[in-house]
C-alpha cells in the first residue's frame, strides 16, 4: 500500500518540490562492540562507559541530494517534530514538501497537526504500521552506527556528542556509499501459497 503511493507521489512532485524520509534514532554513549579478529587463547579487553547518556536525534533525509536536517532534542514530541518542520519548512522556501513518517505518537500529536494547519506546503505521508524497512532514513541511522561509533571507545559524552553531530554536518565524506546505500530500490516478498 506505501509502495503505490510512494511511486504515484514521485510521478507528481514538481522540480521545485521535496521528498524527505523522517524518523528519531537514540545513539548511546557506550561502546558497540561488533567484530574483532583475537588471537587464540588471548582475552581482548573493552573500554566501555558505565552511563547510559544518549542523544536524541531527530532527523529527516533526502534522497535527491542525499542530505538530511538531524537535530538535537531533549526528547522526541510535537515539539520537536515542529522543529524539525520549520528547519525543512527553512531550507527550501519554495516548493512542497512530503515528509514521510512512521507512526510514532508524537507524528499524529495535535499540537503537530495544529501547526502543520498553517504550514501547508508540509505533506504528511505515514508509513504502513511495522514497516520500517520503508524508511530510508533507517539505513542513514545504521551507516551512521557502522562507520563511527561500531568497536569505538568514546572517553567524554562531549567528545562522542560531537563525533555523532560532525558525521552529519559533515555527509558528504560519504558521498559514494551513500549513493549506493541510500536508494529507493525496495524489495518485497511475495506472499506464500501455503501448501495443504
Amino acid at each position: 500500500e506505501f509502495l503505490k503511493t510512494y511511486k504515484e507521489l514521485k510521478k507528481e512532485v514538481k522540480p521545485e518540490d521535496h521528498i524527505y524520509f523522517g524518523d528519531g534514532v537514540h545513539p548511546t554513549h557506550n561502546t558497540h562492540p561488533t567484530y574483532g579478529w583475537i588471537k587464540k587463547g588471548k582475552d581482548k579487553h573493552l573500554p566501555a562507559n558505565s552511563g547510559r547518556s544518549r542523544i536524541n536525534l531527530n532527523g529527516a533525509l533526502e534522497l535527491k541530494g542525499k542530505t538530511a536536517v538531524v537535530l538535537p532534542e531533549e526528547t522526541i514530541n510535537a515539539d520537536a517534530m515542529i522543529r524539525l518542520g520549520e528547519a525543512i519548512l527553512k531550507k527550501h522556501p519554495k516548493g512542497k514538501i512530503y515528509l514521510i513518517l512512521d507512526n510514532a505518537r508524537y507524528n499524529h500529536a495535535k499540537k503537530f497537526k495544529q501547526w502543520r494547519t498553517s504550514h501547508k506546503r508540509l505533506k504528511i505521508i505515514f508509513l504502513s504500521s511495522y514497516s520500517p524497512q520503508f524508511n530510508i532514513i533507517e539505513r542513514l541511522w545504521r551507516f551512521m552506527y557502522q562507520r563511527i561509533l561500531a568497536n569505538r571507545y568514546f572517553s567524554t559524552f562531549k567528545e562522542f556528542q560531537s563525533t555523532v553531530m560532525d558525521f552529519f554536518t559533515h555527509l558528504d565524506r560519504y558521498r559514494s556509499p551513500l549513493n549506493t546505500l541510500l536508494t529507493d530500490n525496495f524489495q518485497t516478498i511475495p506472499k506464500l501459497q501455503l501448501q495443504t
